[in-house]
């Protein structure tokens, strides 16, 4: 995955801004973000993007626009999902969000209305030449605390958090689960399209659920990971064929069974929600 330098580099949007006012906002304003997110006992690192258009907010993994720039750059349909599960779609100015997931070949949208209140801090701190100020908030079973710049006039921020006085530099929950910080900055001279990707995904709409909707199709998935496998396995067997998972050979159906556990016991592992108050009721 690509890293950028971590310079915080802004500002190509004060263009559009003076004593007029905001000018005809027809761009996308880009931000970059550089999350550190806790899996397992691991800490993975990417890179996620925070776009700002004229009508909606979008938050993503940056893998997407590699992705969708190869296939634009060879005509090829080259396609990823999300790692994050971050996949954000906001109207501007308002707490509506849309949640996108994708399961194995499925996409689904949860809907949701996720007011933050903020506490303004009396802390200041200076990053660079940018002057910062601290924010606190409890959201999603976790308790938050952003560092937001008053100088950059977009009350945004990574994920769903926004509301503050101007642009969120730096987030993070209080277990250090989740650790936003902002890295770079462009301006695309048009309203960027992600419909290839996030709206819809690579050609599939999304599937509006409820978050119990949701649940019980995650956990129909870890109770049994391995449905279709196990009808295709029978019919392989029955004509003298095996089948291969993980470079293993697959013979038997107890071999399939010990996969599902294997299976299972991953899921769980690499399970961290960010919105913990939602997490899917895996069994202990």
């Amino acid at each position: 995955m690509k890293n950028f330098k971590k310079i915080i580099l802004i500002l190509t949007v004060f263009p559009l801004w003076g004593t007029g006012g905001l000018k005809l906002f027809s761009q996308t304003h880009r931000f970059f973000y550089e999350m550190q997110m806790k899996l397992g006992d691991q800490t993975e690192k990417m890179n996620m993007v925070l776009d700002i258009d004229k009508d909606f907010v979008k938050f993503y993994d940056y893998d997407f626009i590699m992705y969708d720039s190869i296939s634009k750059k060879n005509g090829s349909l080259t396609q990823t999902n999300t790692i994050s599960d971050q996949l954000i779609l906001r109207k501007r100015n308002t707490f509506e969000n849309k949640s996108f997931h994708d399961n194995e070949f499925d996409y689904f949208v949860i809907e949701s209305e996720d007011e933050m209140n903020w506490k303004l801090e009396p802390e200041i701190k200076t990053v660079e030449e940018y002057r910062l100020q601290k924010a606190t908030t409890n959201f999603g079973g976790r308790h938050w605390t952003a560092w937001f710049c008053n100088d950059i006039p977009f009350q945004e921020g990574p994920y769903k958090f926004r509301g503050l006085p101007g642009l969120i530099f730096e987030l993070n929950d209080d277990k250090n689960d989740f650790v936003y910080s902002l890295i770079k900055s462009i301006n695309l001279p048009k309203t960027f399209d992600t419909s290839h990707f996030l709206e819809t995904h690579y050609g599939n709409q999304p599937i509006s659920v409820t978050l119990k909707q949701y649940h019980k199709v995650k956990l129909d998935y870890y109770n049994d990971p391995y449905t279709k496998t196990k009808s295709e396995l029978k019919e392989l067997l029955e004509n003298g064929g095996s089948l291969t998972i993980g470079g293993e050979k697959i013979i038997r159906p107890e071999q399939l069974d010990q996969k599902r556990k294997q299976m299972q016991q991953w899921i769980k592992e690499d399970y961290n929600p960010i919105e913990s108050d939602k997490a899917i009721p895996y069994p202990d």
